[in-house]
């Protein structure tokens, strides 16, 4: 929230609620979609809107706070640090995997990873 104050956003109770749910579950190493952050958010601020979410969330994104990736046409959201997103596609989860080398060979190859996303097959 630092850095929204910092840039002379107001923070409205809303952004408080949005921002303290993102980054909770972000903490988790969990990688909550639009609709799992808006139905959370509902159940203690149940006027509050699905553009009001969504905008919010654009924010943080803008900032730097958060990135998104889409998968199956959902949006899910996570930490802004270089790693890979390993979507299951036989099980739904996502994975974190942190693999230097990968990560360097992009560099390499000038390519600065924010995020990867890669989807596999993972097993039960």
């Amino acid at each position: 929230m630092r850095i929204l104050k910092e840039k002379g956003y107001r923070l409205t109770p809303q952004r408080v609620e949005v921002v303290r749910l993102v980054l909770e579950r972000l903490e988790r190493k969990e990688h909550p979609s639009f609709n799992d952050i808006l139905n959370e958010v509902k159940t203690k601020m149940p006027s509050i809107s699905v553009s009001t979410v969504y905008n919010i969330l654009k924010l943080l994104e803008d900032n730097g706070v958060i990135v998104s990736f889409e998968h199956n046409g959902r949006t899910y959201y996570d930490k802004v640090e270089p790693h890979i997103n390993v979507i299951c596609a036989d099980t739904g989860k996502v994975l974190d995997i942190y693999n230097e080398e990968v990560l360097e060979e992009l560099k390499r190859s000038g390519v600065t990873p924010i995020s990867v996303v890669v989807k596999a097959i993972c097993g039960k």
